[in-house]
Parts: structure tokens; C-alpha cells; sequence
């Protein structure tokens, strides 16, 4: 492993043809059956037929994929000649086209019925991701009612998407969809999604004399399945954090004591019911300050002893000794200071939760709560390898207060449905982040191997959803500045 790929995995928790066709690149003729190992210089150009007409479509594929070429029975016994443009990309084994590794090639199609073929080309653009798959379907369930087989292209469209299909020659070519409420499609093969479900668009073109359906199978999807990001993924980056806390967090730590044996990887706990910010440094003494194997320390000396690489912090309740401003402003210096001193660890904020309706007094109040809040939350957007989490308006009633049923006191103070919901929160953010830079990685692995500008453009835009800092700073060393 790499000192780069260690790196990553530390931070971690511890189609468009593109050069296809062009000069250099030969195709490589595959008949049905044949063994990939087939060459270019054992190939043989097929006979020209004088009439033919073509479909040409983008598939994706994700690298170490075989996908079986979905062909469309007739009575026909025609069979298909079937060519990569590159198998060192996309492979053919029979029906079989296999992603073999990243980049862009070009799948042809070929049914040759004496005197005139269509064809349906696939330009195929591989790359890795350890989330995805291509859309499932059963080869061979669509039966086209025409005299010459063709290739159904199977893909997923979101309510609203528009995809465009290509047919060239041919004499005549028909769209049609069996249910425009699902999938429209206009007389120049241009499909819209409608609504949610499956539909099948027709081309059926006719070039002399025969007739052949270029076949779309569209499934219309209104959202898709969130990403499922394996448990070891979260509990891996909790497991390297310390969470630093006052009462709230003594309160949270009794609630991860609560759940199964290594929840969430079993973090460390650096908490105390009377800390807050303005007693870090030991003003009061030490018994009000956090500790750590028994030594008591200002919190940002104490991180680095635990070996966390992640810190959670939620401290203010017990700060409010003046306005927003004045305690926004040693909120920020405190937080500067655990920085300074613990410079590879990520830091997470979680907000400082609401007061209960009533119990309002001083400083402490909700309208203060809010104001740091959002303070904070716009220095952490400033920040790199910096995180605000909103923990507070989930436990808020419809006044802004804290809702009677996640109080333990009708105060400040939480009880278990609060920590359900906070917990749950920490979880659903830590899930997205890890989400974020693992497609990043992947795209930035894809471009990599790929070396193809629809790779580096894949590449920039998965990398706009990671946060600014030392992650994506490592994957950014690998695309071309």
C-alpha cells in the first residue's frame, strides 16, 4: 500500500465515446461465441451490407462487471457479430461484455440479414465504484414483433430526465413508447421520463425491406435508494474520535453505555457536568477542568494523548456569561486552540441544543442559543477539515424551544429519545461525508486508470462534494492541476 493510499484510508476513518475509433485504435472482430482472446490481426472486416441502419446509445459499466447483451428473440436464427473497439476495456464473450478495466470503448452490434444490417452501437464508459451496480434485468424478457433481432439497452432515468437515442439510415424509423405516462419519447428519439415505472421505447426502422426494433427498456424512478455504506465504515471513524462535552455529554456518554457492546466503534469520552469553555484552562480549579488518565489538562492538550483523529464537540451551555458576540468570540478562540494544537484532526461542532420554554434565564436563552449557533456554523463553512452539525433544530418544539418530549428536566437537559435523535443525526452526517469522499476516490481512481477527459470531468465534480482539507488535498494530487 502506498504512503498515499494510507493516507487516504486514515481520513477516511482510522457515456461519452472519448477517443474511440480514432487513429491508433483498431477494432477487434468477435463473432458470437468466440473466445476474447481473439485479435486484431486474426480479424477479418464482415462484408459491407448496402443497406443498414444504426442505433448508437451510452452504457455505463462498472470496472470487473460482465453484463449479457440482452438480444430480442424473433424466428429469426440471425446471430449477431459482436466487436470491441478496445478489450482491453470491454471484452466480448458471446453475448457477454465484460469491464475489464476504466476508460472508454465502443461495443458494436451487427445483424447481418443478406443484404442489409443493423446495428446497435454501445459506447461504453467504465469506472470503479464500490456502491454501484448496473440496472438488473433478465436477458432475452422483451420480444420484438419484427423480422431481424435486435439489442435492448436497458437504463434508469429520474423523473424528469431527458436521454436521447441515435438511429442513422434506414429508410423509415419510428418512435414509440407502451406507456407514455412512464416514458415519452418524440419523433427524433428523444425520451422524457413522466412518471414512476417501466416502459419500453421502440425504434423501428426499416432499411430495405426489413424491419428491426431498437429497443430502450426504461425504468422511471422518483428517488433513488440511499447509498448503503457498510456499519465497519462508521463505527471505523467513530472509533478514532473522543467526543468533549459538559452534562449534555456526560448525558450522551450514558446513552452510548446503554446501546450493544461497541457502539459506534466505542469512542472515547472526555466529559465533566460542570465544564465549559471558560473553564478549560483551570480558572476554577481543577476539578472543573476535563482529564485524561487521571491528569487534568485544558482540553486541546488532552485530544492528542487519546489518539483520536475525529473530535466531537459540544460545550456552551455552561458559557453564558454574556451576549452572542461574547461568547461566539471565546467559542472560536477555544476552538482555534484545539486546532493549533491537534493540527491532523478533523473537528466536528454539534450545536449547542435549546433551553426548555420557561426555563429561560440570563444569557441562556434561545435566541442566544441560535445566534452562536449560527456564528459557528459559518465559521466551520470557513474552515478546512471542519464540520457544523445541526443536532439543535430536530429537538425544538413548533416555538423554538426545546420539546417537552426530549427533556429530562424541563431545562437544559435531555433524556434517551433526545439522544436517539441526536445520535442518529452524528450518524446520517459522518454516513454522507464518508459517502462523499469514497465516490471521490473512486472517480479519482477511475480517471487515473482511465486518463480520459470524461474521467477528469467525473473526477472534479465528485471532488465538489468534499469538504475542503487534507482529504481532498490528497485525491487532487492526482488529476492535472
Amino acid at each position: 500500500m502506498s504512503i498515499k493510499t494510507k493516507s487516504l484510508a486514515v481520513l477516511l476513518g482510522a457515456a461519452v465515446l472519448c477517443g474511440c475509433g480514432s487513429e491508433g485504435t483498431s477494432l477487434v472482430h468477435i463473432n458470437s461465441g468466440a473466445d476474447t482472446a481473439s485479435s486484431a490481426a486474426d480479424s477479418e472486416a464482415a462484408p459491407a451490407a448496402s443497406n443498414a441502419a444504426a442505433c448508437t446509445q451510452t452504457v455505463s459499466l462498472f470496472k470487473g462487471e460482465t453484463r449479457t447483451l440482452d438480444i430480442t428473440k424473433t424466428a429469426s436464427a440471425i446471430e449477431p457479430e459482436i466487436v470491441s473497439s478496445d478489450p482491453s476495456v470491454v471484452s466480448v464473450n458471446g453475448k457477454d461484455i465484460k469491464a475489464e478495466k476504466c476508460g472508454d470503448a465502443q461495443v458494436t452490434v451487427t445483424f447481418t440479414d443478406g443484404d442489409v444490417s443493423f446495428k446497435t452501437v454501445l459506447d461504453v464508459s467504465v469506472a470503479i465504484s464500490r456502491f454501484d451496480t448496473s440496472i438488473e434485468y433478465t436477458a432475452g424478457s422483451i420480444t420484438a414483433e419484427t423480422e431481424v433481432p435486435g439489442v435492448v439497452v436497458h437504463r434508469q432515468l429520474k423523473e424528469g430526465e431527458n436521454y436521447q437515442i441515435k438511429t442513422e439510415g434506414g429508410d423509415e424509423v419510428k418512435y414509440s413508447s407502451s406507456d407514455d405516462k412512464i416514458a415519452s419519447v418524440s419523433d427524433t428519439g428523444l425520451i422524457t421520463a413522466t412518471g414512476e415505472g417501466s416502459a419500453v421505447i421502440r425504434a423501428d426502422v426499416t432499411s430495405g425491406g426489413k424491419t428491426t426494433s431498437f429497443v430502450t427498456a426504461v425504468e422511471v424512478y422518483k428517488k433513488k435508494p440511499s447509498t448503503k455504506l457498510d456499519q465497519s465504515e462508521i463505527d471505523t471513524l467513530f472509533g478514532a474520535s473522543v467526543f468533549v462535552g459538559s452534562s449534555l455529554g456526560s448525558g450522551q456518554l450514558y446513552y452510548f453505555n446503554a446501546q450493544e457492546e461497541g457502539f459506534l466503534g466505542d469512542p472515547t469520552f472526555l466529559v465533566l457536568d460542570s465544564y465549559g469553555i471558560f473553564n478549560d484552562e483551570g480558572i476554577n480549579g481543577p476539578e472543573y477542568q476535563l482529564s485524561y488518565n487521571g491528569v487534568a489538562a485544558p482540553v486541546r492538550e488532552l485530544i492528542g494523548q487519546t489518539g483520536a483523529y475525529n473530535v466531537f464537540i459540544n460545550v456552551g451551555t455552561n458559557d453564558m456569561y454574556g451576549d452572542a458576540d461574547y461568547v461566539s468570540e471565546a467559542y472560536i478562540k477555544y476552538i482555534e486552540g484545539i486546532v493549533t494544537e491537534n493540527p491532523e484532526c478533523t473537528i466536528y461542532i454539534e450545536s449547542i441544543t435549546p433551553v426548555y420554554l420557561g426555563s429561560e434565564s440570563g444569557y441562556l436563552n434561545n435566541d442566544t442559543v441560535d445566534a452562536i449557533n449560527k456564528t459557528l456554523e459559518e465559521y466551520c463553512d470557513t474552515q478546512p477539515d471542519m464540520y457544523y452539525i445541526d443536532v439543535s433544530t430536530a429537538l425544538k418544539n413548533e416555538n423554538g424551544g426545546l420539546d417537552e418530549k426530549y427533556t429530562s428536566d424541563y431545562y437544559v437537559h435531555l433524556n434517551n429519545d433526545a439522544y436517539e435523535v441526536w445520535t442518529n443525526k452524528l450518524i446520517s452526517t459522518v454516513k454522507n461525508m464518508l459517502i462523499y469522499r469514497m465516490r471521490a476516490q473512486d472517480a479519482v481512481d477511475t480517471y487515473t486508470e482511465a486518463k480520459t477527459d470524461t474521467a477528469l470531468a467525473a473526477a472534479k465534480k465528485a471532488l465538489e462534494k468534499v469538504g475542503e482539507g487534507r482529504y481532498k488535498n490528497l485525491l487532487m494530487e492526482s488529476l492535472p492541476s
